[in-house]
């Protein structure tokens, strides 16, 4: 059970990996500004729940420089390919990896700094997980800002068609008001 759990794993981040590539090579990055996608950075902490935890905890003068300082190294425990706060639960006969929250690192988070941080960082671990748990950096993934949720390729193009067919529109438009005035 747990070989074939590491083949389906292996084909999922070689999957991923493909993904990722098409869409750097269609250029998606650069095509996807001032809309409902951006393009989102899987397993990077969000620093606004350090800046929230930081404001309560520490004077305004040290705030900024504190809060920069405590989300970097959790980034970098994110990243650490040593910790692995995940365990094994098998649901129904499939094995299926969760976030241990009996983990001492989590626990003294949690205890610390509320769960607002908390679940900032395990956000972070998750998505690290699935996206790059081997390679253990943050991975660009196109996501759909109003829906909270990765952007599926069908969203992404149309989209992409769409505002190819307005730009076209538009310079048919420039080229005809420019002939009107000769």
């Amino acid at each position: 059970m747990e070989s074939r759990y590491n083949r389906l794993a292996v084909k999922h981040d070689a999957a991923n990996k493909e993904l990722q590539d098409a869409r750097k090579e269609a250029g998606l990055n650069d095509v996807l500004t001032r809309t409902n996608f951006v393009v989102k950075r899987m397993g990077e902490i969000d620093q606004k729940a350090f800046e929230v935890a930081c404001s309560l905890k520490f004077p305004k003068e040290d705030r900024q420089e504190m809060c920069a300082k405590l989300c970097s190294l959790w980034q970098q425990n994110v990243q650490d390919p040593k910790w692995h706060p995940f365990k094994m639960i098998n649901i129904r006969g499939n094995l299926q990896e969760i976030l241990d929250e009996d983990d001492e690192k989590l626990k003294e988070l949690r205890s610390e700094y509320e769960d607002v941080v908390f679940e900032a960082v395990s956000t972070a671990l998750m998505e690290m997980n699935e996206y790059n748990a081997s390679g253990r950096y943050p991975v660009r993934e196109v996501w759909n800002r109003k829906e909270e949720r990765k952007a599926t390729m069908k969203e992404i193009m149309e989209y992409a068609i769409k505002q190819l067919k307005n730009h076209k529109g538009k310079r048919k438009r420039m080229l005809f008001d420019a002939f009107k005035h000769v």
